[in-house]
């Protein structure tokens, strides 16, 4: 019985995901574990896959070079898993090549031996005793059957001869009923088998599978199968003929779709390619203008990839195209980092002379300039050009060792004080001491607080010592009865002291100042404008009294006011 696999599908693999080191994997595999006739096609798209992706990441290595710096022209990219795959392909060419040569051996091996079966039958057929040849006829054929394929260029004219002393061989064994009817009817049997294996491929779904095994049919048909009873002859091959032709219909049908889906694809690449062609880069001006344009392009160029097969005829053409349509984005694109070259030089050379800068200042003892410069500084490194990442890294690691080893001077200054406020706060312990033996009164304690301001700031943790002179002349001293006069005296408390600590509250005291005699101004003008509805009022009435006593209180809210914002002015 004929057995033919009906069930035998190709596995389609997208080698466009795939990683380089596993297209390796994958080919090396292949060729160990498959005949090397059978993936020729799979070897090819796993080489078309390798060296797409490897010729990517060479343009962009090319890129970042230029990039950073360098001339195109001493540009050079070798990868060891190039030299891996270029080796894996050459032992795979080799093989192909051992195996087509020894093809071509066997095909002339087999070539002389069908050649001498045919001289064989033809002896027999001119010798024409049939009955004692019958055996020998029949081994003939077996052997003719066990030969393996013959030169295409050959293989017409062979089956021809054979079949031709075939056909003349069993038109002598009409001597020989009994022989040549049992022949026939074997021969019958097996074409019908044949038959029904290609009504089966009739209806298989895939039409591809089906040809292709159709082909094996036909081969069987004329090499493996004798022939039959006249009468049979006809009907039989019309019946194959017929389901031939239906199998090879449904196949121009498919191959037809398979065309038209190609030449969409095609069309669709042409729109990919204008797409392409008409990207839009024309107001790129800066880095990261063109990033995003580099990716957005790069998403076009991976949108043409993906669309499906074209016809094959159009292959070069469309990637000719393709490749002249991306000409325009990367030679703009190479350009651009070109002219940017010498501004990143410049821009590392500004760098450079920060770093400098910073150097020389950071071990300086005058806290007040250098804190300065160190501000100026670090605001200029911010607003320098692009610089490379690589030498970015590299010169912002220098910029920043410098600058954090003076601010961590200064802030160890800041907690442990610098000599000057050490010796303030040692003055200021004896300020305190003579405060305990001296009598402070109404007429002396201003002085006591110029003489506490001057002594100047202390170590910031240290400044406890203002609050204790704050305490003590706060206690000592006597306020006067009046309300206007006690407030203000300890307002000039209050601002002794947010001077001798420098405390950034003092500059928000003006505009305190100022909102307060502006809302005292305003109740007040509200109060004397309500005065009017007691014109006619006695002024013992208890609500008149009121309003009289919020004038006077608002008038004392404004004086005060004024007074701290005289003072206050007194010190700038």
């Amino acid at each position: 019985m004929i057995t033919i696999d009906m069930e035998k599908e190709t596995q389609s693999i997208d080698y466009k995901t795939m990683t380089l080191e596993a297209l390796i994997a994958t080919l090396k595999k292949m060729i160990d574990e498959n005949p090397i006739q059978d993936i020729k096609e799979q070897a090819s798209a796993i080489r078309a896959s390798f060296y797409y992706q490897y010729n990517e990441q060479l343009e962009k290595a090319k890129d970042l070079f230029v990039q950073e710096g360098g001339n195109e022209i001493d540009f050079e990219y070798s990868q060891p898993i190039q030299t891996e795959f270029k080796d894996l392909w050459k032992s795979y060419v080799e093989k192909k090549n051992s195996h087509y040569k020894k093809i071509v051996k066997e095909l002339a091996t087999n070539l002389a031996k069908r050649e001498e079966v045919i001289a064989s039958i033809k002896a027999l057929v001119e010798k024409g005793e049939v009955s004692s040849t019958y055996k020998e006829f029949q081994q003939l054929m077996a052997d003719w059957k066990e030969i393996g394929p013959v030169p295409s260029d050959k293989y017409q004219e062979t089956w021809g001869n054979y079949h031709l002393y075939v056909e003349q061989y069993y038109d002598l064994l009409h001597i020989n009923n009994d022989l040549r009817a049992i022949d026939f009817k074997h021969n019958l049997e097996a074409k019908k088998q044949i038959i029904e294996r290609a009504k089966q491929l009739l209806d298989h779904a895939d039409v591809q599978f089906a040809f292709n095994e159709l082909q094996i049919l036909h081969k069987i048909w004329k090499e493996e199968t004798g022939p039959v009873a006249k009468e049979f002859r006809e009907p039989v091959w019309e019946e194959f003929s017929s389901l031939s032709n239906a199998i090879h219909d449904k196949r121009s049908v498919l191959l037809e779709e398979l065309r038209n889906v190609e030449e969409k694809n095609y069309e669709q690449k042409l729109a990919k390619i204008q797409e392409i062609k008409n990207f839009d880069f024309s107001k790129n001006k800066s880095f990261g203008d063109w990033k995003k344009s580099i990716d957005a392009f790069e998403a076009l160029k991976e949108e043409f990839l993906a669309i499906g097969k074209i016809p094959k005829n159009k292959n070069k053409q469309i990637w000719d195209t393709f490749k002249e349509a991306t000409k325009e984005f990367n030679s703009a694109k190479n350009n651009f980092f070109k002219e940017i070259k010498s501004s990143q030089n410049e821009a590392i050379s500004s760098k450079k002379a920060l770093i400098e800068e910073a150097l020389a200042w950071k071990d300086s003892e005058d806290f007040d300039a250098a804190t300065e410069v160190f501000k100026r500084i670090q605001a200029a490194w911010k607003k320098v050009g692009f610089v490379p990442r690589k030498q970015a890294d590299v010169l912002w690691k220098e910029f920043k060792t410098a600058c954090d080893a003076y601010f961590d001077r200064l802030n160890n200054v800041k907690k442990e004080g610098t000599p000057e406020e050490q010796e303030n706060y040692n003055n200021k312990e004896a300020f305190l001491a003579k405060l305990a033996d001296k009598e402070i009164n109404l007429d002396n304690y201003k002085i006591l607080l110029k003489e506490w301001i001057a002594l100047g700031l202390v170590p910031s943790q240290k400044n406890k010592i203002d609050q204790d002179i704050l305490q003590f002349i706060t206690k000592a001293i006597t306020l006067p009865k009046e309300k206007v006069e006690a407030e203000f005296i300890k307002y000039q408390l209050k601002i002794a002291y947010l001077l001798a600590i420098d405390s950034k509250k003092l500059y928000t005291e003006y505009d305190q100042l100022r909102n307060e005699v502006d809302s005292a101004t305003k109740d007040l003008k509200q109060l004397e404008n309500n005065l009017g509805f007691f014109s006619n009022t006695k002024k013992s009435n208890p609500l008149f009294e009121t309003v009289m006593k919020s004038i006077e209180t608002e008038k004392k809210k404004l004086l005060l006011a004024k007074k701290k914002i005289k003072y206050l002015k007194s010190f700038q």
